[in-house]
């Protein structure tokens, strides 16, 4: 299989041409990913790829500078440039370094690239470049780990897992599931990957993924709030999570299934927050439009507001009124960026009473003023 590294800095992008191209049909496999100059020629003087796929605008070092530098150490590989800008300059300029095929990212299409990826597979023939075997039951560590914990292999050579002292069993709620694909879910693992980087991410069943810790990992129980606070503003789902300290003795299987158990018999409370708050935040989003009073809430609750009060911050971390406006906040902004609908309308629509007021806790919140933020995003 020819070897591909694909350097992009735009995650949505790199994960859709990641997913959606079949490099098998080119005898390619997507051995690097980079976001960033840097990376890709660190990544490149490493593997020494037969394919480089390029954006040309990227933090660290351009395109430009990557080609030209790779060329300095491989003239022979193919040598593919996507760029968002239909500039000559920029062609002029990678003309000496020979290119096989140039892409323009607002009209690229899944089409396009496998007519480019034919072409540069032709190439690579007549240049006499070989592709390296690559044996198919060749795994990596995450999929061999998956593997074991599911029952799907009986043996695991895992150098670490002594180590492991503190687990994370990530699922999506049931009625979450539907709502977002395989593509979401790796933009779900980047990001898990990147706030929480001491982990060892294992994707498991659909829509499930586990996370092993070292002893050493601090403030777990703060991190997992913020992982799904972040997920829940991209995606608008939330995920389940179970955490779980080793027992003296026990094996990385028994651990899991151990902890699965648990999962299972105890049901989704929301990053275990008491069922009484997860519910009260469910009728929240439900009903986020209305105005809705802590009595009004505590009174659906079935407890005394200044208990429902007390019990909402010391779960949440914020008080009611705050969290509330930060769910009607979540759905404004949405219809700011796929509307051209008046800002007092949509404010209105979603709770907020007083404009004035939802600009300034939109400022508060995102930095901007809603019209500019609504310039800067649509």
């Amino acid at each position: 299989m020819y070897k591909v590294l694909f350097a992009e800095d735009e995650l949505l992008v790199r994960l859709g041409l990641q997913k959606s191209i079949p490099w098998e049909n080119f005898s390619m496999e997507l051995t690097a990913l980079a976001d960033n100059g840097l990376e890709a020629l660190r990544m490149f003087e490493e593997i020494r790829p037969d394919v480089v796929i390029t954006d040309i605008r990227m933090d660290g070092m351009d395109g430009v500078e990557l080609v030209r530098r790779i060329r300095l150490m491989d003239e022979e590989c193919a040598v593919v440039v996507i760029s968002c800008i239909d500039d000559f300059e920029t062609l002029r300029k990678l003309i000496p370094y020979k290119l096989n095929g140039y892409v323009l990212k607002a009209s690229i299409s899944i089409e396009e690239i496998c007519g480019v990826l034919g072409q540069v597979k032709d190439y690579l023939i007549k240049t006499g470049r070989t592709a390296e075997d690559i044996q198919e039951d060749t795994k990596s560590l995450e999929e061999s780990i998956s593997d074991y914990l599911q029952n799907k292999s009986r043996k695991l050579i895992w150098d670490n897992a002594k180590q492991m002292h503190q687990l994370l069993l990530f699922e999506l709620r049931a009625e979450d599931k539907d709502k977002i694909n395989e593509l979401a879910m790796e933009f779900i693992y980047e990001l898990v990957n990147r706030q929480m980087p001491g982990g060892t991410l294992i994707p498991l069943k659909e829509k499930e993924f586990c996370l092993y810790f070292p002893e050493k990992e601090k403030n777990i129980e703060e991190k997992v709030q913020r992982v799904n606070h972040s997920i829940e503003g991209f995606l608008g789902v939330q995920f389940q999570v179970t955490r779980s300290k080793r027992q003296r003795n026990e094996s990385i299987k028994e651990w899991f299934d151990r902890t699965y158990a648990e999962q299972s018999d105890r049901g989704f409370e929301g990053n275990g927050w008491n069922p009484l708050i997860q519910k009260s935040v469910t009728y929240m989003r439900k009903h986020h439009q209305e105005s809705l009073s802590l009595t009004e809430i505590s009174h659906v609750i079935g407890i005394s507001s200044s208990y429902f009060s007390h019990l909402f911050k010391q779960q949440t971390g914020k008080n009611y009124v705050e969290y509330l406006n930060e769910i009607r906040l979540e759905e404004a902004v949405k219809e700011l960026r796929g509307t051209d609908e008046k800002i007092a309308v949509i404010s209105q629509r979603h709770g907020f009473q007083n404009l004035e007021y939802f600009s300034r806790f939109f400022k508060r919140k995102m930095g901007v003023s809603p019209a500019k933020w609504r310039q800067k995003n649509q």
